[in-house]
């Protein structure tokens, strides 16, 4: 199961109670497609899902808090529904990691190129400067490891998606 990095305690508060439950519950995101987390995709169907907590009280939920949420349950193709109608750059992000995902890499290059720059690029390298160097690399590193079942380069590649998730997230959210 993840755990939440501590950069992320502030943004993870913003969720309602289950909904954090479920995610702390949740498995560990997988590279590829999976797995799909039954839980967590019960919770995003309820009400409290949609709102999140804000210092000026409870606000919606942006359509990329929901879409990055859906990609964490496994179920890309909501995920996808939603991050396909964002033309931001967060909005592609979540687009390229839903490709990666589903091991479209050659999509996943193409919309991770859409995003130009990020700040979650640049933390990514800074948090993991032997093992990111841009999202190109790393989008072939997953493809290769996907490709070759290589468990331990997995494990450690699903730690830096879990990064990634987290600090997009971040980003997507409300302050």
């Amino acid at each position: 199961m993840p755990q939440f990095d501590d950069f992320f305690a502030s943004a993870a508060n913003q969720f309602a109670p289950e909904l954090r439950s479920a995610i702390e519950s949740s498995s560990m995101p997988g590279l590829a497609d999976g797995p799909f987390d039954a839980a967590l995709a019960q919770q995003l169907e309820s009400a409290n899902a949609s709102s999140l907590q804000t210092q000026s009280g409870q606000i919606p939920a942006p359509p990329l808090v929901v879409s990055g949420l859906w990609l964490l349950a496994g179920d890309l193709d909501r995920s996808h529904s939603i991050s396909q109608n964002e033309p931001s750059a967060q909005g592609s992000f979540w687009h390229g990691i839903m490709h990666r995902r589903e091991g479209d890499y050659s999509n996943a290059a193409y919309w991770f190129r859409r995003v130009r720059s990020s700040p979650v690029f640049d933390s990514l390298c800074e948090i993991y400067p032997d093992q990111y160097s841009d999202p190109f690399d790393f989008n072939d590193s997953v493809a290769a490891a996907v490709r070759h079942d290589n468990e331990e380069a997995i494990v450690s590649l699903q730690q830096i998606q879990w990064t990634e998730w987290q600090l997009l997230m971040q980003e997507c959210m409300p302050s």
